[in-house]
Parts: structure tokens; sequence; C-alpha cells
């Protein structure tokens, strides 16, 4: 057996020495800080280098949720790798995975969508959508119809315009001039609604789609070309939209020709309970992404499923030049199709759907105490994501100061404690566990919750 401090001392000084982590603070490395060295993952649990058990509490990131080395999984990627591991799709190669799961998630889509194009991730799903959003009115002839409409604290990628289509603050402002032709409109926030709180969704203007359809006709709806969102915002701090929220935007879309793309990168899949959240809302997009759960975070994969009327389009014997410029070096990648036609196997034999809600209904009665705790403004969840909003004072929402860091100190005490989780913006902490939790973990994972919280009271 290798030493254990060896080991440590061995990885720990070799990646500050030599890896760039995202969304990091590496000036932390410098004064102590060392980096959590996973080596291997169980079921749901990841074990460091130490051989600590940890819970991982947010599935990778949303992101694998039927559990760490399940063999099928494995299996599905070893027998692809073996007969063929690399086949581009340019140019009209294809491979039998990358159709068969095309396919399939076609037929998981809401109504009304057709074809698929696959990417490496959700940045590159997103990035795509918009591009062909854009594309879309190139082809019609109407150029001018290129700006897209993002909601304030949607996350939606860090590459080109998708770090611009990204509405949160901390990721602007280091990298030079923002993309063009992006806009923001208020995001349905009730605890924190931009119109007045408390917050009644059925006249508050944001929830209703008012001010949504006054952002368009300040940008004029004959720039529009589309308006992305998330069914539920993610790394905005899990922020759950009222009800019917997603037809609200269906219907104002409509009503000014601009295209609907809904990122499900961390909602498809099953997160929620369904398929796809959308779905799940009677709700059919333009374009809806998705990446993350569609193979269970074994192996990269993401992509766009295009509305029919934009399949048509593509596929239009008179369009001239009928190709499409843009793709990837691993879209329809082999490996990572067969594990995804995998993953949504395991989910469909093992009942993981109806699992979900169940598991749902467990969390939702597990996290409730936490809101009373003292600085617990409020806990919100959609399926298997509860996003818990801190707060310095209860009755009037005041934040902590951001120089506390109040959401990512919960969260490195709750590493110590045994459970992987993420303090997200604004001092909200987030737990997404994989579909696969039992029911005793999940309970620990709260109970940990709980305790961080309450330890870390103290430094404030």
């Amino acid at each position: 057996m290798t030493d254990a401090t060896q080991t440590t001392s061995r990885y720990a000084e070799t990646d500050r020495a030599n890896l760039v982590h995202p969304l990091t603070d590496h000036s932390r490395f410098t004064s102590g800080t060392t980096p959590l060295v996973i080596v291997r993952g169980e079921d749901c649990e990841l074990i460091d280098e130490r051989g600590r058990r940890i819970i991982d509490g947010s599935s990778g990131l949303w992101t694998v949720n039927l559990g760490h080395s399940r063999e099928d999984l494995v299996e599905a990627a070893r027998r692809q790798m073996s007969t063929l591991p690399y086949a581009a799709t340019f140019g009209g190669v294809s491979s039998p995975p990358a159709i068969e799961l095309a396919e399939r998630i076609v037929e998981l889509a809401p109504p009304g969508l057709g074809g698929v194009f696959f990417v490496s991730g959700g940045s590159e799903a997103n990035e795509t959508a918009i591009k062909l959003a854009r594309r879309h009115w190139v082809r019609a002839g109407r150029p001018e119809k290129a700006v897209l409409i993002a909601h304030r604290r949607g996350y939606h990628g860090l590459a080109g315009v998708t770090t611009t289509a990204t509405r949160l603050d901390p990721y602007h402002g280091d990298f030079g001039p923002e993309a063009p032709q992006v806009v923001e409109t208020p995001v349905p926030y009730p605890y924190r609604c931009e119109a007045g709180v408390p917050c009644d969704p059925d006249t508050c203007p944001i929830c209703t789609g008012a001010a949504l359809q006054s952002r368009i006709d300040e940008v004029g709806a004959d720039r529009v070309a589309a308006v992305i969102v998330e069914p539920v915002l993610g790394s905005g701090g899990v922020v759950v939209p009222p009800p019917g929220y997603l037809g609200t935007l269906r219907e104002v879309c409509d009503r000014n020709e601009a295209l609907l793309i809904v990122d499900e990168v961390i909602t498809g899949f099953g997160r929620t309970g369904s398929w796809f959240a959308s779905g799940a809302q009677g709700v059919s997009p333009d374009l809806l992404t998705f990446a993350k759960g569609v193979s269970g975070g074994y192996v990269p994969l993401g992509g766009v499923v295009v509305s029919d009327r934009l399949w048509e389009e593509l596929r239009d014997p008179a369009a001239d030049p009928g190709f499409l410029m843009h793709g990837f070096t691993h879209s329809g990648h082999p490996v990572a199709c067969a594990v995804g036609l995998a993953v949504i196997d395991a989910i469909e034999r093992e009942g993981l759907l109806a699992r979900v809600e169940e598991t749902s209904e467990l969390l939702a009665r597990l996290v409730g105490p936490l809101a009373e705790l003292p600085e617990v403004g409020e806990v919100r969840q959609a399926g298997l994501m509860v996003g818990i909003e801190l707060v310095a004072d209860k009755a009037t929402r005041e934040r902590f100061a951001p120089e506390l860091a109040r959401g990512r100190a919960v969260a490195d005490e709750a590493r110590e404690r045994g459970l992987l989780t993420r303090g997200l913006l604004d001092d909200v902490v987030c737990l997404a566990p994989p579909f696969v939790i039992a029911p005793e973990q999940l309970a620990r994972a709260v109970e940990i919750l709980a305790e961080s919280i309450t330890a870390t009271r103290q430094a404030v």
C-alpha cells in the first residue's frame, strides 16, 4: 500500500505547481490550503487520497446522476472503445451510437423537436443553439434579428457568447469586452423579486412576462433572435420560477417572432423527475440544450435538439449553400454516445425517474427544518436540486458582506465533515445528490449541512 502521507504531499504539491482549476481562488493554495484529491468513486461516495469517504452532494457538477463506478456504463465505454474509438461526424460521416442516441433523444424530447447536434458539453451546446438561432434569421433574410435576451442570474456556459449570456457579475470584468447583441431581462426570483417583495406571481410583471415584453419592446422585436432560459436557474442560486413561467415565455416569444432556447444542461435527463423539465411543463422550445446527465459524467457529452421547423430548414434541398458551417472535433463521439445510450437504458430499467420523485419528497422533508436556522433565509427545491440561501438578517433579507464568503465557508466545513457540496454566488449553498442516493446517506448529508451552518456561525 502506498504511504498516505507521501501520496498526499506528492499530489498536493504537484497540483499546486501545475494544475489550473476552474472557478478557484488559487491564492488560497499559497497560504496552506491544499486541493482535495479524489482517487476513487463508489456509488454516491468519493474517497480521497487519505482514505476518507465523502458523500457526493453535488453529483460532481449536477452530473454523476447514476453514481460512480457503475459497471454497465464502464462496460459500454470499453466495448465501444474496442470496436470504434472515434469517428467524426463532419461531412456526413456517422457511427451507430450517434445515430441510435439521436433517435432515443428525439423520442424523449418534448413534441415538435427533431434533429440532434452533438457536442462535448453545456457551453458548446448553448453556443451552438445561439448560432443556430441567428442562422435561422439570416437564412430567413432577416439578419438584423441577432439580439439574444438572457435572464439575470442565468448560467449558460463560459465559452464565447455564452460567457456574456451568463448573467452573473463575477464571471465578467476580467476578460475584456463582452459579446455584443446580448441583453438581459429580470429573473422570476420570488424571494428577491425586483418588482417588489412579497411577490405575487399572478400579478408580478416579471412572472407574468410583462417585463420581458417591455425589454423586447425596448430592443425592438425586429432585432430579437431568441430568448434563453433555464427551467431552474442552477448556478444562479437554484432559483425556481413560479409554475407556468416557461409557458409564458413560449407565448411571449411566439408573439414577437423570437425563438425560445431552453437550457436543460442541468435539468435534462431526470434531475427534476422527468426526462426534460420543459416537456413536463408542456412546453416545446425551438432549441433545447442538454449535457451533464446525458452521460452521467462518465465522458464529456452534450447537444442541441432543434425544432422540426429548424430541422426542415437544415435539410431544405433548395438552400444554397446548404452547408452547416459549424462543428466540433468530438461532435457525436461514438464512445460518449454509447455511454449516453447506456445511461438512458439504466434510467428506464431501474425506474429512476420515479425514484427521483420519491427521493425528492424525502429531501423536502429533510431540508424543511433548515429554514428554522437563524441565518437561513429560504430553502428552495426543484426535484433533486436544493438551494439554501444564507442571510445576515431574516427579516430584511439582507445578505452577508461578500468578504465573509459565508456560503463557501459552509461548503468548506461540510467537506471536512464528509459532504462535498458547493457554495454558489450570494451565499447560496447547493445540494444536488445522485438519483441513487440511499435515504440514510441523504439524511446524513442534510445533517452535515445543518452542522456546518451552525459551526461557521462563530466566524461571522
